[in-house]
Parts: C-alpha cells; structure tokens; sequence
C-alpha cells in the first residue's frame, strides 16, 4: 500500500470481543438485572447480547452513537438496582466496570443501554473498541454488498436448535415486504404459509 493509493481495509474485530464477556444488563425504568454475555460477530455488524434463556438482542452497529465508561457511563437510580450492585458502600468499584452504549436513529432519540462487567476495566476496553468500529470509515460508507451480508450474518446468528433459519426470522427482517418475502421463498420451494415454522 503506498501514499499515492491507499486501501481502505474493513475495520478489524479484535478476538475478545467476538468472544465475548459476561456482563450484566440493567435497565432503571423495568429495575431488571439480567446476566449476559456480550459480543461483536466477527464481521463487525452487531453488537449482541445473549441472555441465559438463549434469546439475542441485537444492535446494529451503525446505530451505536456513543459508548460511555466510568463515570460517564449511566448509573442506577432505583434503591433496588444500587442494592443489587452494592453501590452505597465506600469501597465500590461499580464505575471501574460499567458500559453504557448509546443507541439511536439520531442525536436525540436515544436509547441507553447499560452493562456492568464482572471485572474492572472491562467496561473501558468494550467502550473504546466498540467505538472504534463505529467510527471506522467503512462502517460509516458500506458498500451495498455490506448491507445484504449483514442480513445473512444476522440471520446465521439467529439459528435454531436444528440449525435451521426460522421463517418468521425472513418476515421480522423485512416487516413491511411480507408479500416479496412469500414470494421468494415460494421461488425457493421454501415454506411460507406458517410463519413460526422453520
């Protein structure tokens, strides 16, 4: 690669991160604590987490506005929360482990997010990389190729128990093409007819 003809190259996914590391999710409106395990598909389209029943939550990438750590990042309000995270006594080490992504179409309709590690500094690592991949030019202006395969990618992560894709995964991922989404597995000698099948 010289000076003259630079190649931009896709942003790379570090190891951990694809991995992925326990944390616990918390929101303060529902004063829910669930334990998850957080990670990035090795391609650098979602952040995931996945929770203890198996079901995933995703978060496309580009959506991702913000990643905070510290004491920047969100802390509870409710007593219940700050009880669960020990948070009133004097030698806490919650800030040294928390994680909040900000999430949203814009700047102002956003969505918080917020994790708390099992160890320190955790929160600061996930924050940094995680924004990284933001902020790398390619995510920012994928090629059109990018977008269908991070339909595939998501739909590979989203397997069920016989390794099969779900159909009602094809009608979630394009909600408002029900009729295109039928006709193209009709194409494909797939089924259609029940959604919830696989």
């Amino acid at each position: 690669m010289s000076l003259l003809n630079p190649v931009l190259l896709p942003p790379k996914v570090k190891a951990y991160l694809s991995q992925g590391e326990r944390f616990i999710k918390w929101d303060d409106e529902t004063t829910v604590a669930s334990p998850v395990i957080l990670r990035v598909d090795p391609k650098g389209y979602y952040l995931y987490w996945t929770y203890q029943s198996k079901e995933k939550e995703f978060l496309d990438i580009t959506s991702i506005r913000d990643t905070r750590f510290g004491k920047f990042a969100k802390i509870p309000k409710s007593q219940k929360l700050r009880g669960v995270f020990d948070m009133d006594f004097p030698d806490n080490t919650f800030l040294l482990k928390t994680l909040t992504v900000v999430s949203g179409p814009d700047m102002v309709d956003l969505t918080f997010h917020n994790f708390v590690s099992y160890k320190e500094n955790v929160g600061k690592l996930w924050a940094e990389d995680v924004l990284a991949l933001v902020k790398h030019p390619l995510t920012v202006n994928a090629p059109r190729s990018t977008f269908l395969d991070k339909i595939l990618v998501k739909l590979k992560m989203q397997l069920s128990p016989e390794g099969k894709i779900p159909v009602k995964n094809f009608f979630q991922m394009f909600p408002a093409d029900r009729k295109r989404v039928e006709a193209a597995l009709s194409a494909c000698h797939l089924p259609k007819g029940k959604p919830g099948g696989a």
